[in-house]
């Protein structure tokens, strides 16, 4: 009953994002080109409770989980991919704080509404949280802050120093916007609105239960408590990969029917064909397309479908499930970026005119599939690792 009642609100959800679709559309470009998500995109989100998708409601949230979050997003990234990556993020790291203290739960959602968040796991290099009393004094550099422009907190990795000469231990900490400050530092040729800046923070003190331990954060005990929340025995590094491909997966969409839709009037230079979809070689390039993307929209709602189904009960996820998760996202990443290959093939050399949306939507769709997390060199290789029963290459599964 209770899954069935997250479908039921993510098809509510992905109504609501019919909705908005052409305000995201409309301002998709201008993503693309201020490196950010416009506000009046970020309105449209907030007015659809699109950030809220995995916040208790209490909090006025929707405690959705991971299919449906995918399924939402994808539904956004068909208008913009990347108001899609920054929901993913803000959803996802709002689920973090769940994780710490409630203490800092009830800091954080204190107007019992969502919060935007951001949220770097990976990548501390020198970020220092050091005892200072009754809390910790933070220094650090946190790059790539996906949804760092529109978050009311973020959540980094540290290294956490109980004294000036204590061995440091990994953690985490949280902190309010007016504790950091934002390096522009984002340029890139896809994804470019994610606005996927640098955040910063130069000795700022944060109460103590503001700073956990990297096992609090990204360990499995949470996730066998029996005591626990839905939300809280998601997996975090299972979620992110598979729901951050959510971005690529509806733009790959989005580009083939925009190809399809061209396919009726254009014809292919140099031949016969005119329109472009009376030459069979079109056709048979079009379903095989459609293939890649359907294959890899399957392999993500299966990855989903797994990390649900462990947070609806105490058994967390397997290492050898976890690490099948990842091969999974590993072929939806490759798979998503074949399929746009094959569509730049398919809709010619117009598809690289700067204001072809095509060409945007194919920067997009590379640039995304290649984040670290779900790429699928490295995916592929702890996916194998998984089935072998051997180690994987990263302790990060």
């Amino acid at each position: 009953m209770t899954i069935a009642f997250r479908h039921t609100d993510a098809a509510t959800l992905m109504a609501r994002v019919h909705e908005i679709g052409p305000v995201l559309r409309d301002n998709a470009a201008q993503a693309d080109r201020d490196r950010r998500v416009p506000e009046v995109s970020i309105t449209a989100l907030d007015q659809a409770g699109v950030f809220g998708i995995n916040t208790l409601a209490v909090n006025g949230g929707h405690e959705a989980g991971a299919r449906a979050l995918l399924d939402v997003t994808t539904a956004i990234a068909t208008y913009c991919p990347n108001a899609a990556w920054i929901t993913v993020i803000s959803s996802v790291s709002s689920l973090l704080p769940m994780r710490f203290p409630a203490s800092v739960q009830e800091r954080i959602f204190k107007d019992r509404k969502p919060v935007r968040m951001a949220s770097v796991i990976v990548s501390a290099g020198n970020s220092v949280a050091l005892r200072d009393g009754e809390g910790y004094r933070i220094t650090g550099e946190w790059p790539f802050g996906s949804n760092i422009l529109n978050s009311d907190w973020a959540i980094g990795v540290v290294q956490i120093k109980e004294s000036t000469d204590a061995e440091p231990q990994p953690g985490f900490m949280v902190m309010h916007r007016d504790q950091f400050t934002i390096k522009d530092t984002w340029f890139t040729i896809g994804m470019r609105g994610t606005g996927s800046n640098n955040f910063l923070a130069q000795d700022q003190w944060v109460p103590a239960d503001q700073v956990v331990g990297a096992g609090a954060l990204v360990g499995p005990a949470m996730e066998s408590a029996a005591d626990a929340h839905f939300l809280q025995r998601l997996t975090p590094l299972s979620m992110f990969p598979t729901v951050i491909l959510s971005g690529p997966l509806g733009a790959a969409k989005a580009a083939l029917a925009l190809t399809a839709q061209a396919a009726e009037k254009r014809g292919i230079t140099y031949s016969k064909y005119h329109p472009q979809n009376t030459s069979g070689v079109f056709v048979h390039g079009v379903g095989a397309a459609r293939a890649k993307i359907e294959a890899a929209e399957m392999s993500l709602q299966r990855a989903a479908d797994m990390i649900d189904t462990a947070a609806a009960g105490t058994v967390p996820l397997s290492p050898a499930d976890r690490a099948h998760i990842r091969n999974l996202c590993a072929h939806a990443s490759h798979a998503l970026a074949d399929a746009m290959n094959d569509i730049a093939w398919l809709h010619g050399t117009a598809t690289f005119s700067e204001s072809n949306p095509i060409g945007r939507l194919w920067r997009d769709v590379n640039t995304g599939v290649r984040h670290a997390i779900a790429a699928s060199p490295l995916g592929y290789e702890i996916g194998g690792a998984g089935y072998l029963g051997i180690e994987p290459p990263s302790p990060l599964v």
